[in-house]
């Protein structure tokens, strides 16, 4: 049974194509290539973007996308397991075990007490009121209304210029030709991460609520992210939309000009 790097490598050979315009073509690095023809991937933290990368390959050898990306984590999954079967057991002294349970006793002591002593109230009676969430269907227009009136209330802010109160605001110096920038604003708590066209880190972080990240649309980043529905785009400071939907995981995506959501 061929695996998923010998069937990479048979259907590029059938379409006489090289690593090198493969490369090109798909702005991924030829090491890249050459370790999913090799079978040379290992199950780490890279293993969500070697999975976008292999999607792309796969559709641009038009092969089915679908049972190639199965097979390979199947593949990758196996390779797991046979190197924890190699582990040797570390034997645990009895030392540690008793200290692990002392610890563990004074948290609950500790715990206890403190519930007692200040959780536990009869007092059952409701000080306060419940609001009710807003209805996802009209978060996209509250969310357009507060962007344009918070850049509204500063006279002093210069559109071109991208700059707010984030501390992940990429350091760019912009031509007068540029107009297109890109900004993600985070809604919600959520890890992030962009790669430039040589699968550089360009950022790698959880971003907070509010936090922003601004880029020059042309750099083309690849775009990973754990929610995209907490991730709002700007371009060129019009509101497009949320990125993706909530609960959504984002797998090296790339912005263009005429996004919207």
């Amino acid at each position: 049974m061929k695996t998923v790097g010998q069937i990479l490598s048979i259907a590029r050979n059938s379409k006489n194509v090289s690593i090198t315009d493969i490369s090109i073509e798909l702005k991924i690095s030829q090491s890249i290539i050459i370790d999913l023809e090799n079978d040379n991937i290992k199950n780490n933290s890279d293993i969500v973007f070697n999975i976008g990368h292999l999607r792309s390959y796969s559709k641009y050898l038009e092969l089915d996308t679908d049972s190639i990306i199965n097979k390979f984590k199947d593949e990758v999954s196996f390779n797991d397991k046979e190197e924890k079967k190699n582990i040797t057991p570390l034997v645990e002294n009895n030392f540690f075990k008793i200290e692990k349970f002392f610890a563990t006793s004074i948290i609950l002591i500790i715990f206890s007490s403190f519930y007692f002593l200040f959780i536990d109230q009869k007092d059952n009676e409701i000080n306060f009121a419940l609001i009710p969430d807003i209805p996802e269907s009209l978060e996209p227009i509250v969310e357009k209304a507060n962007t344009y009136n918070n850049l509204s209330q500063s006279s002093d802010v210069n559109k071109s210029a991208f700059i707010n109160n984030s501390s992940a605001v990429a350091s760019i110096e912009l031509d007068e030709d540029v107009t297109t920038v890109a900004t993600l604003k985070m809604l919600n708590p959520t890890w992030l991460q962009l790669r430039d066209e040589k699968n550089n880190i360009v950022l790698s972080k959880l971003m907070e609520k509010d936090e922003e990240f601004s880029y020059e649309l042309k750099l083309n980043y690849n775009i990973t992210a754990g929610n995209a529905g907490n991730i709002l785009v700007l371009i060129d400071g019009d509101v497009r939309g949320k990125i993706g939907k909530y609960g959504d995981i984002l797998d090296s995506f790339v912005l263009y000009k005429d996004f919207t959501n």
